[in-house]
């Protein structure tokens, strides 16, 4: 799920907690390249997520802030001090694991209060801490200090372990797919709760994930990995809507690759493409000659009709329809054998059935040609 709404626009700009500067990491005498020339800046107050495959090397980068690794090349600064050489906890960069590891034998207040007995603060400091802490991450300490791991639900256990992180008062937060074993409602759930309170804090945040879902419900901005090197960074909605290639594109959910074999002159930021019997209006910035290529659209952008119009010029046969969790999911071979998917809260075009004919096109400004 993509959000445009403010919660998602990036906080404005001031000096970065967290610089990374083209920081590789290499294993086998350099065989292997696990992060090659990776560089971000994250600012106070930001949710940066970072995005991709299993083995592009988002956990590696995650290891080489937190200092569990150390960079092959790079420099790394917190508030522009370069933590290279530094270990885990001297760089007040707090972690909270897809594992948790909360401490099954002792109690919430024991846990949350782990990391300030580490850093010999006094018992009456630590208590006012905790109490806190625990508040702020909605555990009421009166109700819940006295529990056990074992007593707490899934949700409460992602609050003790992030507690537990926060009370140190860290510079920067790192996620590591914290929220990978929860539930779909559960998990969106606590997207919103984390974000809010990290909001409330304003303390810095990376979450590395492949759940681009959550990521982009909970991200000022989002980083896609590949093959170790960033491919992309933007908002969620503009690399969303904007991917910057076909990996992109794909990853961060389902699209359709329509070609076209002739594409206009482009006038006022859009291009008229012939697609199989008929042409689509499609957004391109590029003002250089296109005469073929490649156009993508999201599936809930695709429009369809029962008749013929300027927005839905394209005829094409229905072959399957399915309904999925309140929306209509249909697929349209069109006359040149390419198929189209779409997603529509409202089945009245599809009401002939499987076999009968439809008229497809996109909605305005959703259509764009492919980057070569």
């Amino acid at each position: 799920m993509v959000s445009d709404t403010s919660i998602n626009k990036q906080p404005a700009q001031s000096p970065p907690v967290l610089q990374l500067n083209r920081v590789s990491r290499t294993f086998g005498n350099g065989r292997i390249v696990a992060v090659d020339e990776f560089s971000l800046d994250v600012h106070p107050g930001e949710i940066v997520s970072i995005l991709g495959p299993s083995g592009c090397g988002k956990t590696t980068t995650m290891r080489m802030i937190a200092g569990l690794d150390e960079p092959t090349d790079g420099d790394i600064r917190v508030y522009g001090q370069s933590v290279i050489g530094q270990p885990p906890h001297r760089r007040n960069v707090g972690l909270v694991f897809q594992s948790l590891a909360i401490f099954p034998h002792m109690t919430v207040h024991q846990n949350v209060a782990f990391g300030l007995r580490m850093k010999r603060m006094r018992k009456a400091q630590i208590d006012r801490k905790v109490e806190a802490t625990l508040d702020l991450v909605r555990l009421p300490h009166q109700e819940y200090a006295s529990r056990m791991p074992s007593q707490l639900s899934g949700g409460q256990l992602q609050r003790v372990a992030l507690a537990r992180t926060l009370a140190t008062e860290p510079s920067l937060v790192l996620f590591d797919e914290p929220m990978a074993a929860l539930d779909r409602r559960l998990r969106d759930y606590m997207a919103a709760e984390l974000r809010k309170i990290q909001k409330e804090l304003e303390v810095a945040a990376v979450y590395v994930t492949h759940d681009q879902e959550t990521a982009s419900a909970m991200s000022d901005r989002i980083v896609i990995m590949q093959s170790g090197r960033l491919i992309q960074s933007g908002s969620p909605v503009e690399v969303y809507e904007k991917p910057s290639n076909r990996f992109v594109a794909e990853f961060l959910g389902d699209i359709n690759f329509i070609e076209s074999a002739s594409i206009g002159d482009r006038s006022g930021g859009f291009r008229v493409a012939q697609v199989a019997d008929g042409t689509m209006s499609i957004v391109d910035e590029n003002d250089s000659p296109r005469k073929s290529g490649t156009i993508f659209v999201r599936p809930e952008h695709v429009a369809v009709s029962l008749r013929q119009s300027p927005a839905a010029g394209i005829s094409g046969e229905i072959v399957d329809i399915q309904f999925n969790s309140g929306f209509f999911r249909s697929r349209m071979k069109l006359s040149d054998g390419q198929e189209i998917l779409a997603n529509m809260t409202d089945n009245a075009p599809l009401k002939n059935g499987i076999g009968s004919r439809v008229w497809i096109g996109a909605a305005n400004g959703h259509a764009r040609l492919l980057e070569p």
